[in-house]
């Protein structure tokens, strides 16, 4: 396209005149990569198919009691801190989840969480105005136009000093108190508060999530559902999973020999399955599996690292027992597992050509779209002529 489209000139001129969006041709950015924080285990990076948690999006992670998502959002926490050692992260603790002690016990610096509880936390009111800001009423027409207060996402936009966040976590969406139930008397029964409110507001939060450039975990509850297709749901409606990018769902396997015990035989881990029902940023739903200790974090990620390595081509199977990478050999996976134990340059090369694989598998996604979309476009001359 010539540098003075007039499509483009237009859309600036829009942005000069106070308007505040993006304009760009799709084609400009179909390969650029999304950026991400790690989530702490190799495996789910892959299952959500951008590499990591997207930055400028909603994420949520839910599921049954224990079954990790706390834990994750930690980890993601661990991974933003090593990303940017400037960075702080918040966390807003609506129902009481968030432990300092367990935090730096897993890796966390406590020092550079925001941390904040109570009635902000569990207030939907409190909490989203606290996030997004107040807006600004006309005296005379009354109406509503720019912002009386800026909000934490406002701030975090405009790089203000002091709110250099780089995640933000709400544990957990199921534990708000939504507007006309921090009123109601106790006992009266009202339907559908929570919802009707994320409806709303959601659409302005999606919006200051991504001019903040950061990712945005909404933990949530399992709720039981009558569906006959799905046995569980959670709450928020239907409205807030659709400005959802990515949804996992997290449960412990029940499998014995997937328990990790202490000495007193007390369960501190095991193997948690995540399942991805919807990703933006590739094909759903995908599963995953990997190793947790609730006081350690995620572990053997070098048998994740493996896996996906073979599953990629990297690593090839020279038989039904031997692997071969190179100029090495292994028979058996448990001594490719254990080869990669302390060997913090071969991860770091077998994690490096995971990540340029998914990235080529996407190219021909993308080439493989473009092609047909040609072809679609192609026909569509044809029949015009």
């Amino acid at each position: 396209m010539s540098k003075k489209d007039p499509l483009k000139e237009f859309f600036e001129s829009q942005q000069e005149a106070g308007e505040d969006f993006s304009f760009r041709f799709s084609h400009e950015v179909m390969s650029a990569k999304v950026p991400v924080i790690k989530t702490g285990s190799p495996g789910l990076d892959d299952a959500l198919s951008s590499g990591g948690i997207p930055k400028g999006r909603l994420i949520q992670f839910y599921g049954p009691p224990a079954s990790g998502k706390t834990l994750m959002s930690m980890l993601a926490i661990k991974e933003a801190q090593a990303q940017d050692p400037k960075a702080l992260q918040l966390f807003i603790d609506s129902e009481g989840s968030y432990d300092p002690k367990w935090a730096a016990q897993i890796g966390v610096d406590p020092k550079r969480v925001a941390w904040v509880q109570g009635d902000l936390a569990v207030n939907g009111r409190r909490c989203f105005a606290a996030l997004l800001g107040v807006p600004k009423e006309d005296k005379k027409t009354h109406m509503l136009a720019g912002k009386a207060k800026e909000g934490v996402l406002d701030k975090i936009a405009k790089g203000e000093k002091g709110f250099n966040f780089n995640l933000i976590v709400l544990d957990s969406l199921g534990a708000l108190i939504p507007p006309g139930d921090d009123v109601a008397l106790v006992g009266k029964i009202t339907m559908a508060k929570l919802a009707k409110f994320l409806t709303q507001e959601l659409k302005k939060v999606s919006l200051e999530v991504a001019k903040a450039k950061i990712p945005f975990i909404m933990i949530n509850h399992k709720r039981d559902t009558m569906d006959p297709y799905s046995d569980h749901t959670f709450a928020g409606g239907n409205a807030y999973a659709q400005h959802l990018s990515a949804k996992v769902y997290f449960e412990l396997v029940g499998r014995k020999d997937s328990f990790i015990l202490d000495e007193q035989e007390n369960r501190i881990g095991g193997v948690v399955r995540a399942v991805i029902e919807k990703s933006k940023f590739g094909p759903h739903p995908r599963k995953c599996e990997f190793k947790v200790d609730f006081r350690k974090g995620v572990i053997d990620t070098h048998e994740e690292i493996a896996n996906l390595a073979i599953a990629y081509g990297i690593i090839t199977k020279a038989s039904s027992v031997s692997y071969e990478y190179g100029d090495q050999k292994w028979v058996g996976q448990p001594k490719l597992y254990t080869a990669l134990v302390g060997n913090d340059a071969l991860v770091a090369e077998l994690t490096s050509k995971i990540e340029e694989a998914r990235d080529a598998k996407r190219e021909v996604i993308i080439a493989d779209q473009d092609k047909k979309t040609e072809e679609v476009l192609e026909a569509a001359d044809e029949e015009l002529e």
